[in-house]
């Protein structure tokens, strides 16, 4: 009689715990899914990267958010793929696989800032963009001639703003943020407001940045081991 009772429990208690395995429930979130990263830049159509045969580099928005550049010259500089010319504080001419100015193509939302006419020294247009409007850079190394023309021998940088949201309902969407920057190294002075307004057919997206830069000043305390010329630059790129 004992032997029968420990056989009916011990399959109760199997049929629980199958029961209880059975009816939890599955947590969609904890299941990674893994989506293709869209590029624009190589071939002017979206495509997914792992089909973009050229070194490319893509910026999104957390990125560009998190580095929190004074300018958007110092954004793609600190990719660490493109070397900056600074002739003061604020500017910046990209310099791409030993290419500068006219040979470097800079692409705002497809629109061209400049083309091979333009003077082969410094160009600064680059900072004539806001990188606080920004939803994504996209920086394509290499010659990119066949699809964008000779004036992109060193590459492009192809910059992407941010898109205003349409309402989903009668009500007007909107949006407002605003920020003031102080950088100590520079005397760096930034403020930022932008404003975003979306209808149902219409969408507007306004931005306003004012910046002032002072000179660059070098750190008083230097560590007595690494010399006088620590930091300096003496050389030419």
């Amino acid at each position: 009689m004992k032997i029968v009772l420990t056989c009916l429990l011990c399959s109760i208690s199997y049929l629980v715990s199958s029961q209880d395995t059975k009816t939890q429930p599955v947590d969609t979130l904890l299941i990674p899914k893994f989506l293709d990263e869209i590029v624009i830049s190589a071939n002017k159509i979206p495509e997914p990267r792992r089909n973009v045969a050229q070194q490319i580099l893509v910026m999104s928005e957390p990125v560009i958010k998190n580095m929190n550049a004074q300018t958007t010259a110092e954004l793609i500089a600190n990719s660490g793929t493109v070397a900056m010319q600074k002739s003061q504080q604020g500017g910046g001419s990209p310099m791409l696989r030993g290419f500068e100015a006219s040979r470097v193509l800079l692409v705002v939302d497809g629109v061209r800032m400049n083309n091979l006419i333009y003077r082969s020294g410094h160009l600064q247009n680059l900072i004539t963009t806001d990188n606080n409007t920004l939803a994504r850079a996209e920086i394509l190394l290499g010659p990119s001639s066949t699809v964008y023309g000779s004036d992109a021998l060193g590459g492009v940088i192809h910059l992407h703003t941010k898109e205003p949201q349409l309402a989903t309902d009668d009500e007007l969407n909107y949006a407002m943020n605003a920020f003031f920057r102080y950088g100590s190294v520079n005397n760096e002075k930034t403020s930022h407001l932008d404003i975003q307004l979306g209808g149902k057919k219409f969408g507007s997206f306004t931005s306003f940045t004012f910046s002032v830069f002072d000179d660059l000043k070098m750190g008083e305390k230097i560590n007595p081991s690494w010399g006088e010329s620590f930091g300096e630059r003496p050389q030419y790129v």
